[in-house]
């Protein structure tokens, strides 16, 4: 479909086509992240989203409509927001401020969301990460699994995980771990390692000791499968 070149406008402010391009990558691979952990999207934000639908929803909005928040196809209880924070246009840095990051732990405690990811253009200040360090230990003293991902809208203009070059990857469940570990009379340890920060197990946004299942395809056996843990 050939994109229909309207002027965009966004938070008052005259939006060029390469940042409009920018803005609707970023989101789609979102989207498509958040499918592919099993959270159920609003129809318009289904991975079919297109440049002209996202001209058409968010001309003339502001960042707060940006804001999304789903539920596990598995467990409604289980939610998530994604969060577009921008820095003050007249602020000297780009980086999101304080103040800006406790609206967004407000906004989480206000919808009863336990986990979020917040999609900024430059790293966190320092004291911007501090008060969701400090939310995150407040949290673990209450027994509640509380996490703020940080993703910089640079990392998520196009989506690794579709690359030819990647294979597939699969979340395997608790009970999948355990079977795959019985089945091969096998201890965690001996399981090959994944870390944490590496971009596809910050894609599925894993902790640790969850284990991935990855095909990879091969010209002698058809498919390869290895398992990795997150460490």
């Amino acid at each position: 479909m050939e994109y229909n070149d309207d002027p965009f406008t966004f938070d008052n402010q005259p939006v060029t086509y390469e940042v409009l391009y920018d803005m609707y990558a970023v989101r789609r691979t979102i989207c498509q992240m958040l499918q592919d952990r099993g959270y159920i999207l609003s129809p318009e934000d289904s991975m079919e989203l297109t440049l002209n639908s996202f001209h058409a929803r968010f001309n003339e909005g502001e960042t707060k409509q940006l804001t999304i928040l789903a539920e596990k196809a598995t467990d409604d209880e289980q939610k998530i927001m994604v969060f577009f924070p921008v820095a003050d246009p007249s602020a000297k840095t780009k980086k999101v401020s304080v103040d800006a990051v406790k609206e967004i732990v407000k906004l989480m405690k206000k919808e009863s969301v336990s986990r979020s990811i917040v999609v900024v253009e430059k790293p966190l200040l320092g004291h911007s990460q501090m008060v969701l360090d400090q939310e995150e230990e407040q949290q673990k003293l209450l027994n509640n699994h509380w996490r703020v991902e940080i993703f910089l809208s640079g990392e998520l203009k196009v989506n690794i995980t579709r690359h030819e070059l990647v294979p597939r990857h699969q979340v395997l469940s608790e009970e999948d771990k355990k079977n795959l570990l019985r089945r091969y009379h096998l201890q965690e340890k001996h399981l090959p390692r994944i870390q944490k920060s590496d971009p596809i197990a910050r894609y599925y946004g894993l902790d640790r000791k969850q284990v991935f299942k990855i095909v990879r395809p091969s010209e002698t056996a058809g498919w390869y499968v290895t398992y990795r843990l997150v460490a």
